[in-house]
């Protein structure tokens, strides 16, 4: 199963207008106006359809993922893997693989209940990106739309379903205590790539499924002068900063984190780097970062 990149993902919300107005004010991303209407909103933040698609609903959390791979051949290679392990799965038809603007797709969750979905076929949008606040470009060629960090107890499982079943690769292991007790239990988080360069497009993180379904996600964009006019206008918007700007050990990410309307956070980041898979070696993180990402959660 080769999984090219992470392709989309949906979101849950009350309130579009919320969602609306901070990915213009804040995170810089294009509403598709041909696709959004009262009850969904399409993000783009390059030449795809959309990215983020945000539709109303009764909770605000993170929905679901869309996972592509290259090809009808993949595809189906991918949907026999998953019958010949007796992994259940839900073929979605045409209406919807119209709204993800997809050839075909299917959907199936991981053991740690996170909905996924597998597609190929993705359209190209023909009108030309332009970033509501000027941003040259977001880091997506070739990588898709950044990566995805999810919390479970069942992270063992969820990790043996990422590198066993969908066939990505780890990373790095990063193991360590959230506080400098050391009796208190030691936690870990799974950082996996898939069929691209992209340091990590899945981590999976030992610690309970947070309300909003999701860690956080990563976005990332072509210069640090761009991260730190994002960190501005967070601030300059009445945006929760979770996490001090820092620098990664793993990925070299220089980042910060916020707040979405969504209740997970978003990584906003540049300088990631992209390892050759063919002599990278999984490594093993003892901290998260060389500097910053002091974080600062808001309450509940």
């Amino acid at each position: 199963m080769k999984i090219k990149s992470l392709g989309y993902i949906t979101i849950e919300s009350t309130d579009i207008t919320e969602w609306e107005a901070y990915a213009k004010n804040v995170v810089g991303l294009m509403k598709n106006e041909d696709m959004s209407d009262e009850n969904n909103l399409f993000l783009r933040m390059d030449e795809s359809p959309f990215r983020f698609q945000v539709f109303k609903g009764s909770e605000n959390k993170y929905s679901r993922g869309g996972f592509e791979v290259a090809s009808k051949e993949d595809f189906e290679d991918a949907k026999k893997q998953l019958q010949d392990l007796n992994i259940s799965f839900q073929e979605e038809g045409e209406d919807l693989a119209k709204v993800r603007c997809v050839s075909e797709l299917i959907s199936f969750n991981d053991p740690a209940g996170n909905s996924l979905e597998l597609f190929y076929g993705r359209d190209i949008e023909k009108n030309e990106f332009k970033s509501s606040q000027d941003i040259s470009g977001f880091v997506t060629h070739g990588l898709g739309l950044g990566h995805l960090v999810f919390g479970t107890l069942e992270a063992e499982a969820a990790h043996d379903f990422y590198t066993q079943v969908m066939e990505f690769g780890d990373s790095d292991i990063m193991r360590m205590r959230f506080t400098p007790d050391p009796n208190d239990p030691e936690s870990v988080i799974y950082f996996m790539h898939c069929d691209n360069p992209r340091h990590h497009t899945v981590g999976i993180m030992l610690a309970p499924t947070p309300p909003s379904g999701l860690i956080h996600a990563m976005v990332e964009v072509e210069t640090a002068e761009q991260v730190v006019d994002a960190m501005d206008r967070a601030t300059s918007n009445n945006i929760h900063i979770s996490s001090t700007l820092g620098r990664h050990m793993n990925d070299k990410m220089f980042s910060f984190y916020m707040q979405t309307p969504a209740g997970f956070m978003l990584e906003f980041g540049y300088d990631g780097i992209q390892p050759d898979w063919d002599v990278h070696e999984t490594t093993n993180s003892e901290a998260p970062s060389y500097w910053g990402h002091e974080f600062n959660m808001p309450e509940a």
